[in-house]
């Protein structure tokens, strides 16, 4: 794998040391301040993020497939011959967290749908299987206290609107480096990634010194409770890598 994501990631990282987002503007010069919903956040991040890839990409000479839907994974697929990935793609999926002490969490994309239909675009821009690797771009924030939606700014009064969010930090690491063996939300069928700031600074979550053949077979199989349920069983085989381990042992690919 080139590292000239790599590349990308610092580009990625300068633009954030120069973070100047303050809001919404309408046609009548009015602003309104960024919401703090993460999820808002996330779409801003990715708008703000969007150019610098496709100014990356012009300049090694990649293709761009954006996401064409919001459910549709990835938000980028990338290929070319700078990415060494052949007639494969590159996933690449921008993530985002505040910090609430030394943690921040975020979710990896369903176990389901496209990792176990491989064949499958109903959930993906690609079938999963023509990517060589999956990327995540992480953006990890502090949220500013304080700060109401209550009022409209004018254009005159832009030095006036507070920043919600700043202290930014920009990694890039493979996704298996950065899932956790436990889903990431309530009953959604989505992968959690690890909370620690240092794993996802360093890419150490549980699944880094196994490998992301690992990864994917852990997930593909996984089973909530209702899941074993459904199967007639009295429960999932298993809920970490210990437990999981035991469970392929018991249980060989064929």
């Amino acid at each position: 794998m080139s590292n000239i994501l790599y590349v990308l990631r610092d580009r990625v990282r300068q633009a954030f040391e120069n973070w100047d987002i303050k809001g919404l503007i309408d046609s009548k010069k009015n602003i309104y301040i960024v919401s703090q919903d993460t999820k808002l956040l996330s779409k801003v991040f990715e708008l703000y993020i969007t150019p610098i890839i496709y100014d990356f990409a012009k300049e090694y000479s990649l293709e761009v497939l954006p996401a064409p839907a919001q459910n549709k994974y990835p938000d980028f697929s990338l290929r070319g011959e700078a990415l060494n990935s052949g007639d494969k793609w590159v996933a690449l999926d921008i993530k985002s967290g505040y910090r609430d002490g030394n943690r921040t969490k975020f979710t990896l994309g369903t176990y389901r749908g496209y990792m176990r239909d491989q064949e499958s675009t109903q959930y993906s821009t690609l079938p999963y299987k023509s990517y060589m690797s999956h990327w995540c771009l992480c953006i990890i924030y502090t949220r500013a206290e304080g700060i109401t939606e209550e009022r409209k700014y004018t254009l005159e009064e832009i030095d006036k609107i507070p920043t919600i969010c700043s202290d930014f930090e920009v990694h890039l690491h493979e996704k298996y480096k950065l899932a956790s063996y436990t889903p990431g939300s309530g009953n959604t069928a989505n992968i959690g990634s690890v909370t620690s700031l240092d794993d996802i600074r360093n890419g150490t979550g549980p699944f880094a010194q196994y490998g992301v053949e690992v990864f994917e077979d852990y997930w593909i199989n996984y089973m909530r409770k209702e899941d074993a349920e459904r199967l007639g069983l009295k429960e999932p085989p298993y809920h970490d890598l210990e437990s999981y381990f035991e469970w392929r042992k018991n249980n060989p690919k064929t």
